[in-house]
């Protein structure tokens, strides 16, 4: 080979190169370690939309008969459809449409609201299709607020909460606990019949005092659009709904022939925390958001929030999931750190201090560079991407004392500095690179698994080969430099 041709060559040569590439892979790592996302599993996609009917008081069968058989071979031939499940109780069909992977589900859902709304021979008493893209979210954590409170004071609390939350950017809060608030008509049989009424008319006077709809235009030199302004929301408003005007003129109002209130819902759940009435706050998080940094911004208003309650307000968090993300990730590095250290012990044990050294100043650098690649294909800090990043630390090293070991050899062998360092990576090229290939090549198989499964474990072989390749780059190229000075000064 001649003397200073090719890449190595001329990185052992060039008084800067080598450095100037170690540094650009570790700039890159440290701006990708900032910018990459850090969560307890990766994120993988739900291919699914689901079509849900109401159908009050209709039985499963009916239900299946008149609902699902006429849904599903409307959705089962679109385009891109994997399979099709339905499930039909009481009063309610629940079809689950499941997409093969890759598939443009914004455009699937549009296949599927214009598929469903082909069909014409759905009950008229069954309620509109309500249609939906599944979407995963990861939980942050649950916030319980209680207290010795009325339930609408400890509801209000919990809505402000939820609100200023969602203001500081989480993607979801749901809330349990919480139960509907609802008004309620208890209407003397014997006033009804008193007044010739039944419980159907009383039922179509509330309906039609509680509808906000379009009235209709008024016509001029203007055209407006008015709106009906007999909308009624509280007990006091439904009571003052008339519901028969007799003879003498006389008009009879509902609170005249029944008892009106408001309350919360019966059958709905409820909540206690040590006795006392409780709300739960479910704060989660959707895929693109970072674990920790929601999880901060969490803690921190509740932080804020707390000084600003009555003392016998309790708002307490648990099922905190970053508290679990950061103690599994720091056993991980915790691991990885110790092996990391033991390695370079042996290095230094077998090998000379020079060459030991950089070989270990070489493995962080790899590590850095790996996370750039993360970052470049989507990947997220994770148990998985962490797992292989372990298990890659393992086999890179292997490259860098090879090349490293045979470049000291050369040296002893009489060789100078430069000649040294470029005959110690170039005569490693061909057992290197086939041995680094025969990783990958072990690798492939597992980027073609599908499915969630396959979204799960592709952290793996993607910074396992990632490593790979950020380990040849710094053996052959950057290694090489770092050798030929060490050499020069010893």
């Amino acid at each position: 080979m001649q003397s200073g041709a090719g890449p190595i060559g001329i990185f052992v040569r060039h008084p800067t190169a080598a450095n100037l590439l170690m540094v650009v892979m570790i700039v890159a790592g440290l701006f990708a370690l900032r910018q990459t996302n850090t969560q307890f599993f990766p994120d993988f996609g739900i291919d699914w939309i689901s079509v849900s009917v109401d159908w009050p008081g209709a039985s499963a069968e009916d239900i299946d008969d008149n609902i699902v058989q006429a849904i599903e071979p409307e959705v089962r031939f679109l385009d891109g459809v994997k399979r099709v499940r339905s499930t039909s109780v009481e009063g309610v069909a629940k079809i689950s449409v499941e997409f093969l992977p890759g598939t443009d589900m914004q455009a699937a859902l549009a296949d599927v609201e214009t598929a469903v709304g082909q069909v014409s021979t759905l009950p008229k008493d069954s309620e509109k299709p309500e249609i939906k893209r599944i979407v995963r979210y990861d939980t942050i954590n649950r916030i319980v607020i209680s207290g010795p409170y009325p339930e609408s004071s400890l509801k209000a609390i919990a809505k402000g909460i939820r609100d200023d939350l969602l203001d500081r950017g989480v993607d979801k809060v749901d809330i349990t606990g919480a139960r509907d608030e609802e008004i309620w008509v208890e209407v003397a049989p014997e006033r009804l019949l008193e007044l010739n009424l039944t419980l159907s008319d009383i039922s179509e006077r509330i309906r039609g005092a509680s509808q906000d709809l379009p009235s209709g235009n008024i016509s001029g030199a203007l055209k407006k659009t008015i709106r009906s302004i007999g909308l009624e929301k509280s007990a006091a408003g439904i009571g003052r709904i008339e519901v028969r005007s007799l003879k003498n003129g006389e008009k009879v109002f509902l609170k005249d022939i029944a008892v009106v209130r408001e309350r919360f819902s019966e059958t709905q759940p409820t909540l206690e925390r040590k006795g006392v009435r409780a709300i739960e706050l479910h704060v989660q998080r959707a895929v693109a958001a970072d674990a920790l940094e929601v999880a901060d911004r969490v803690e921190n208003y509740l932080k804020d929030l707390r000084p600003t309650l009555p003392p016998n307000l309790l708002v307490e968090t648990f099922d905190v999931q970053s508290e679990l993300i950061r103690s599994r990730i720091a056993l991980l590095l915790e691991n990885g750190f110790t092996g990391l250290i033991l390695g370079v012990l042996i290095l230094f044990l077998f090998l000379s201090v020079s060459v030991a050294f950089w070989i270990s100043i070489g493995i962080p650098v790899e590590i850095l560079a790996t996370i750039a690649v993360m970052l470049a294909s989507g990947q997220s800090i994770n148990m998985v991407s962490l797992f292989g990043m372990i298990m890659g630390l393992g086999i890179v090293v292997d490259d860098a004392i090879v090349v490293g070991e045979h470049a000291d050899k050369q040296l002893r062998s009489g060789l100078g500095p430069i000649e040294a360092a470029e005959l110690g990576a170039t005569n490693m090229i061909a057992p290197v690179f086939s041995s680094s290939l025969t990783t990958i090549a072990a690798f492939m198989p597992l980027f073609i698994i599908s499915d969630v499964i396959g979204d799960i474990i592709r952290g793996i072989p993607l910074v396992v080969v990632a490593m790979i390749i950020a380990s040849l780059i710094e053996c052959f190229l950057v290694l090489p430099g770092h050798l030929r000075g060490a050499f020069a000064i010893a």
